[in-house]
């Protein structure tokens, strides 16, 4: 059994993050999404600039600018991305959230204690694990991570860590 404190500071929010757009998913949706939207987005200025041409100003001006968004978004995904997951921080667990929280890892899983409350998530309820530089990362089933500041364990304590983590979470993924 190993227990670690942490404080939530600007860093770790940071990498909590970086990690989420590194997840296969937005991965995905940024490598579909951002060519499709450059796409649309040129094809709404050719409208705009045809529905200009026959004289319909007010119409032809908005396909302009909707064309132009949709532009800057398809090739700005990941900054957009990296703002919304700031703004929402959705993606990382309520207690991780709260400021300061305890996570204990054991044969059963990750026990949870913060000011939110105290929980269990067991092993099987995680789908992927990693590292981003100092950092080890757990991917609970519902998208909520669980961050570990690898500076702050005893190097005996990140290495039983990962002991406990590495037979019951298959998907190892080092960003």
């Amino acid at each position: 059994m190993v227990s670690y404190q942490m404080d939530l500071n600007d860093e770790r929010r940071a990498v909590a993050i970086e990690v989420a757009l590194e997840s296969p998913g937005n991965v995905r949706r940024r490598r579909i999404g951002g060519p499709v939207l450059v796409v649309l987005g040129a094809l709404l200025v050719a409208i705009g600039a045809l529905i200009l041409g026959s004289g319909s100003d007010v119409l032809g001006v908005a396909y302009l600018v909707l064309g132009g968004v949709a532009i800057v978004l398809g090739a700005r995904a990941r900054a957009f991305q990296r703002f919304v997951l700031r703004r929402a921080e959705t993606l990382v667990d309520d207690a991780f959230r709260s400021g300061e929280v305890r996570y204990t890892f054991d044969d059963d899983g990750v026990t949870v204690d913060s000011q939110v409350g105290h929980g269990v998530s067991y092993w099987p309820s995680f789908r992927e694990w990693g590292t981003m530089g100092d950092y080890l990362y757990l991917r609970r089933g519902d998208n909520k991570l669980v961050l570990v500041d690898g500076r702050e364990l005893a190097p005996g304590e990140l290495e039983k860590v990962r002991a406990l983590v590495a037979p019951h979470v298959g998907n190892r993924r080092d960003v």
